[in-house]
């Protein structure tokens, strides 16, 4: 039975089941010792974003990046194959490649000791070999690779290997945006952003659908339409807010010919554990929200839109429409940010709107849970 079906005659706002209060307490946002426990519990157990893998277009490409705090390579090898390597020389620890950003080589040279690396990963050179003990292998010594695999050709890397397929972490995403992409999908904007907040507080925003209607009741309001039309579905690792697209929006904007139903007529609006969120709109929008830990508090969000031309609007008119509220919501969350670090602040009540963030908030007392118990990752 598919999601709509279940959903018929669901009252919008739903409180069955919800705790009374929120799950995380002030401190969780505000003390420096979480962050050691949430990359060691949260981010090194789970799927997490990586960018476009049109990035890497020819064999031979290498994308050096940092995805919270671990410095990541990721090489498309002659082969053509993707591959996702630890950063970090197995020799010395130096970083590979110092410099974050996508380049074109052979090979991947160590500038500490010229050790030398295919794009496979394997160990193919070493300055004064003769040098080393006897027992020296190089095939001893090759990258540490990290799981890689993509959905519409955006990548996602884990470092447990316990965790099943990413396309059971995606959920339904697939089947309700994996037509949005197509051949023509290009990157239209990218935007990077540094908040003054705890990455959970900014992530927590973009899952509060009480607010909208009152903080962008003039911005993303006007897309998503009234209250009474919300829907939404929590699945294992991801929640979705459903929202017919309004009369104005649909006058204004072109659909996707290959789209039908609700992909066709409706705002997908996703939040993905641990820290992303996927819009989705029947243009063929479909635009990631990032969001990186830097500090306790503070995080760098990262905007990414992806769209046919042919169907989207002027990339002018596009970055006005998502700075307008991610504006508001960088002021809104600053602000609670002070609030958490002000020592006022116990857990509040749960409207029947906020149960995305309820959902997000158990899995990650879930994964800290799990871990100080010693399990084997958060699934």
């Amino acid at each position: 039975m598919g999601m709509f079906e279940v959903m018929q005659g669901v009252v919008p706002v739903e409180t069955q089941g919800l705790p009374e209060r929120f799950l995380l307490p002030a401190n969780w946002y505000t003390d420096p010792r979480w962050m050691e426990i949430e990359r060691r519990a949260i981010f090194r157990r789970t799927w997490l974003y990586a960018g476009d893998s049109a990035q890497l277009d020819q064999p031979g490409m290498v994308w050096a990046k940092t995805i919270a705090g671990m410095p990541l390579l990721i090489c498309r090898d002659r082969d053509g194959e993707l591959r996702a390597f630890h950063n970090v020389c197995p020799h010395r620890a130096a970083l590979l490649q110092p410099e974050v950003g996508v380049q074109s080589c052979r090979q991947i040279v160590c500038p500490y000791h010229a050790w030398v690396y295919d794009l496979r990963g394997q160990l193919v050179g070493v300055p004064s070999q003769g040098q080393f003990a006897p027992s020296f292998d190089r095939q001893d010594h090759a990258l540490q690779p990290i799981r890689l695999e993509t959905w519409a050709g955006f990548m996602f890397v884990c470092l447990d290997d316990q965790v099943p397929p990413l396309q059971e972490h995606l959920g339904s995403i697939d089947a309700n945006l994996g037509q949005h992409r197509t051949p023509a999908t290009q990157l239209l904007l990218v935007k990077q952003y540094t908040v003054a907040c705890n990455w959970k507080n900014y992530h927590d925003n973009t899952l509060c659908d009480y607010h909208v209607a009152i903080a962008h009741r003039t911005t993303l309001n006007r897309v998503q339409g009234p209250i009474r039309q919300y829907q939404h579905q929590l699945e294992s690792f991801v929640n979705l807010l459903y929202t017919p697209t309004t009369d104005p929006w649909q006058s204004e904007n072109p659909i996707l010919p290959q789209l039908q139903g609700h992909s066709r007529d409706g705002f997908f609006t996703y939040g993905i554990y641990p820290n992303l969120h996927l819009l989705g709109l029947p243009n063929g929008i479909l635009a990631w929200i990032h969001i990186q830990p830097l500090t306790v508090d503070a995080c760098q969000v990262r905007l990414e839109v992806y769209g046919t031309p042919e169907f989207s609007p002027q990339p002018d008119a596009l970055l006005a429409e998502f700075e307008a509220f991610m504006a508001e919501d960088m002021a809104l969350t600053e602000s609670v940010q002070q609030g958490y670090a002000s020592g006022a602040y116990t857990p509040g009540p749960v409207n029947g709107l906020e149960t995305r963030i309820v959902h997000q908030q158990q899995l990650i007392w879930q994964a800290v849970t799990a871990f100080y118990q010693g399990k084997e990752g958060n699934y």
